[in-house]
C-alpha cells in the first residue's frame, strides 16, 4: 500500500516530468501549457496510486490528437501530422516488447510472487529466443557483400 508521502512525491514527479515535456513544445503558447497542466493536475488527484497503472500507447495517442485538435483547432493536415508525429516519437518506447513485457513482469510479481513472474519472464524470453532462432533459419541467404570494384576517373 502505498503511503500518502509517497503518492504525493510520485504526484510531484510526474507533474515535473510533464510540465517539462510540455516547455519542450515550442508550438505550444503559454495558455496551452496552462490549459494541459490543469487537466493532467486534475487527473493526478484522481489517480490512486495503490492501483496498477495500464499503459496503453494507442489510448494515449488518440487521446493526444483529440488534445491537438483542441489546442490547434486550424492546423492543417500536415501541422496536425507534424504534433502526432512527435507524439509517436515519444511513444515509442512503450510500444516495444521488452518494455512490455517489464510491465508485464511487474503486474504479475503484484499479483503472483516472485516466483511465478520470474517464471513467466524465463518462460517467455526462451519463447522469444526460440521464436528468433526459427526466423533466422528460416530467412533466405543473403547473398556476400561485394567489394565495390574503384572507379577508374579517366573512364578506362
Amino acid at each position: 500500500m502505498t503511503t500518502q508521502n509517497a503518492a504525493d512525491d510520485q504526484r510531484r514527479q510526474l507533474r515535473a516530468s510533464f510540465e517539462n515535456l510540455l516547455q519542450d513544445q515550442a508550438d505550444l503558447n503559454a495558455d496551452d501549457r496552462s490549459f494541459l497542466m490543469k487537466h493532467f493536475d486534475d487527473a493526478l488527484e484522481q489517480q490512486d496510486f495503490d492501483t496498477p497503472v495500464e499503459l496503453d500507447p494507442e489510448a494515449m495517442r488518440r487521446d493526444w490528437a483529440v488534445a491537438v485538435d483542441a489546442l490547434v483547432p486550424d492546423a492543417t493536415a500536415s501541422e496536425r501530422d507534424v504534433h502526432l508525429r512527435r507524439f509517436d516519437e515519444t511513444l515509442e518506447p512503450l510500444r516495444r516488447d521488452t518494455v512490455k513485457d517489464a510491465y508485464e513482469y511487474s503486474r504479475r510479481r503484484r499479483e503472483q510472487g516472485d516466483e511465478a513472474a520470474t517464471q513467466w519472464l524465463n518462460e517467455r524470453n526462451a519463447s522469444r529466443k526460440t521464436a528468433s532462432a526459427a526466423a533466422a533459419a528460416t530467412a533466405p541467404a543473403q547473398p556476400a557483400a561485394r567489394k565495390a570494384t574503384p572507379r577508374n576517373p579517366w573512364g578506362g
